[in-house]
Order: structure tokens, then sequence, then C-alpha cells
């Protein structure tokens, strides 16, 4: 049975348009065909309660998966197969449930949706695709199927060709949202998708103004092609869309020069709304232009501090490193914090540690020699080590460091060639 007319156009309005006015009108949609009694709606209503693994978060639906899961056993309790295979998805399809619905059988409920699919509706190619793609496949068919694969590798073998199938269907038909599945069984190797395939879906879900296949394309255009323009277009409409984590290409491009013309102001603009969306890169990129006060942002020690500890927590730790080494220098001098030399000589050990003394920027790469020339000459955070201290100094001095032959000069040579505070 396939959704009725209302339902049919709020699923449009919600999972095809990704504007969130027209996504608020197929909401409302959905309420007023449940209160009639779809039992469709009650599930896609459900759905938009789940978040963003179900729905774009840029509607700003409410999560609340108490009422998502009553809105979904409901649909079970009133015939919808859709809901079936929805509430087997989400976990909410119980025995208790199960017995609720009108169907003799799971299988009953999942040819139904077939059946839908293969009529052309979007949205059920892509239940049936996931249902192949996460295995529920599996819990339908029951024990016998169970043993005819005797690893995950051979079921994904024999279910993501039939998986990929029906979203391509779907992508066919206007409907993006099973792109980064897709994705996954393109580069699972599993299914036979040619790479011009793939790439004309990825374009053609772009230009629909998905704001995560927008990014994909953009970023697609930029590692494989070098099309500056086409990256930083598509980076850009899937910021309009939403994408606050695109903000953060876009924020490279403004930049870089990349794409377009360079503006340090837009940079930072772009890197900062990436940046309040958690995005640690950003994080670090706007406690870097607080640090040194690039374009019209001015200097700001306490801001850097501040933006700088978040990067420093949330990215990985092959590239805490970066955070690590501005902090380092705010720690050992008191700018913008509490002066620490324990904190700084930690965060300088993690510069050295990962061996990325040699890639510290300029103008930091001379702070950062300096600091540790501090550091081990005073006996700052660490034990006193003059030779040492030496050598860090001088490698500061090569990048002209008026500070590090200052502090050198606290030091002079004895009569046997060693080194010693004056």
């Amino acid at each position: 049975m396939k959704h009725s007319e209302t339902v049919a156009v709020a699923i449009d309005k919600i999972w095809k348009s990704y504007d969130k006015e027209q996504m608020w009108e197929g909401y409302e949609l959905l309420r007023q065909a449940a209160e009639e009694g779809d039992a469709d709606a009650y599930c896609y209503l459900g759905r938009c309660h789940l978040g963003e693994d179900f729905v774009w978060c840029g509607a700003e639906f409410p999560v609340d998966e108490e009422q998502a899961s009553q809105l979904i056993k409901e649909s079970v309790r009133r015939g919808s197969a859709d809901g079936v295979l929805c509430a087997l998805r989400t976990g909410n399809l119980s025995p208790a449930v199960q017995k609720t619905m009108p169907f003799a059988s799971l299988e009953e409920a999942f040819t139904t949706v077939i059946q839908q699919a293969q009529a052309g509706d979007a949205f059920s190619q892509y239940v049936v695709g996931n249902v192949m793609f996460y295995g529920d496949y599996l819990v339908i068919r029951g024990e016998e199927e169970n043993r005819k694969y005797n690893s995950e590798d051979e079921y994904y073998a024999f279910a993501y060709p039939i998986a990929a199938k029906y979203y391509e269907n779907s992508f066919d038909n206007g409907l993006p949202a099973a792109f980064g599945n897709y994705r996954t069984i393109y580069e699972s190797g599993l299914a036979d998708i040619d790479d011009e395939v793939y790439e004309n879906y990825l374009k053609l879900l772009a230009d629909t103004g998905d704001p995560l296949t927008c990014n994909d394309y953009g970023k697609l255009l930029e590692d494989e092609y070098d099309d500056a323009e086409g990256a930083f277009h598509y980076y850009s409409m899937a910021v309009e869309r939403g994408d606050v984590q695109s903000a953060y290409n876009v924020a490279v491009c403004y930049g870089t020069g990349y794409g377009v013309d360079e503006d340090l102001d837009k940079a930072f603009e772009n890197y900062m709304i990436a940046a309040k969306a958690g995005n640690a890169k950003a994080q670090f990129q706007v406690g870097n232009f607080y640090f040194e006060g690039r374009g019209n942002i001015i200097q700001d020690y306490a801001k850097a501090v501040l933006w700088l500890d978040k990067a420093y927590h949330n990215m990985d730790d092959e590239d805490s490193w970066q955070p690590a080494a501005e902090l380092a220098i705010c720690y050992q001098n008191g700018l913008g914090t509490f002066q620490d030399d324990d904190a700084a000589f930690e965060f300088l050990s993690e510069i050295e540690e990962n061996g990325r003394l040699d890639e510290v920027w300029e103008p930091l790469d001379a702070m950062v020699l300096n600091a540790f020339g501090v550091a081990y000459g005073f006996g700052r955070g660490t034990e006193q080590n003059i030779p040492q201290a030496i050598e860090y100094f001088d490698l500061a001095i090569e990048y002209d460091s008026e500070e590090a032959k200052r502090n050198k000069a606290c030091f002079k040579k004895t009569l046997f060639g060693g080194w010693k505070m004056r």
C-alpha cells in the first residue's frame, strides 16, 4: 500500500528540500495526517524526533527519543509497514509491540515496503536499502537465512550490491539520505560501483542542495581535480544550506585564496561558525587568529587561550601539538592566563615527543625554540640543563629571535668549555 498523498508530500518537504520552513510545513502535514489516523504519519513523525541520524538537523526538530518511540510503536499498531521496519531499526520492536502489528510476519511487512519501492517510492527504496545495509534482513528472514553466512563479510558481499541498487533508485528519485551508506559500500569494494557512476551520483545529489553531499562533492573537486572555484562553490552551498561544519572548508578557501579572493576577515568569520559547532580544527584557527592578531582581529591572548584549549582537548592526538605550541607560549609567559611553567613544559614536551618541532610555523617556530631554551636554561617546569638550553637558543637565533639572544646572554662559557649562568 503506497503512502497517502499527504504523507508523500510531507516526506518530500522533510527529506528532499533541506529548507527549514518547508520541513516544518511537512511536519505539520504529518501531524494533521496522524490526527486523522494515518499510520505512516505516526512513523515519520517519530523519525523527525530521532535526531540527525534520521533527519537533517537544520530543521531543528526537537530530539525526543521517548516521544519518537511512542509514535513509532503506534504506527506499528495501526498497520504501517514502514513503521514496523523503523521500529526494528530503532530497537522499538519488542515482542509485545510485534504482537500488535496487523501483519502475519516481519517478512510480510518487508514485502509491502519492497512493493512500494518497486513502484518508485523513493523513501521505500531508501528503507529497503537500509534493511540490507544494516543487516535487519537477517532478523526478518530468521535463522535459516542467518546460517547461509559464516561471517559478516559474507553477508555484506551478498547484501551491499542489493542495497546499492535500491539506494541508486532513491537518488534517481531525488532522495539524498542514503549517500553516507552508499559511500561506505563504494569504499568497501563489495559492490560493482564504477568511479564515474559514484561521482555522478555525488554531483546529482549536491545539485539538489543536500548540504552534506555539497561538501563531499566540493572535497572531491579539491582533492581529485584541483578545481578550486568548483570546490569553493559547493562548500559555500553547503554552508548556505546550514551545514556549519562545511564553514571550515570555506574558511580555508578564504584564508588561502583557494577558488576565491583571499579575505582573512571572511576566513575568521567562517572559522568561528565551525568552531562554535565543535569543529576542533576551526577552534584552533580561531585561537590562532587571536594569538597572532591576524586580519582585522585584535590580538587577545585570553580569547586565544579559550579557543586553543578547546581545540587541544577536541583534536586527535596527532594534531593536538598545534594548539599545544601556542598554549605553551601563553602559559610560560602568563599571556591571557596565569603563569604556569609546569603546564608550559608539558605542552612543549608534546611537540618534541611527537617529532613535530620542525613543523612549527613562522613566527611561532622561534618562540617555541626560545621557550624550550628558557625551560631548560632556568629550570622552569623541568630540570635545569644549560647546554641543552644553549642549543635551543642558538636555533631560535637562526630565526632572528632577539629574545633568544637576550636569554642566551644570561649565560657564559666556562674555562673548560661548559656553560653557566652569569
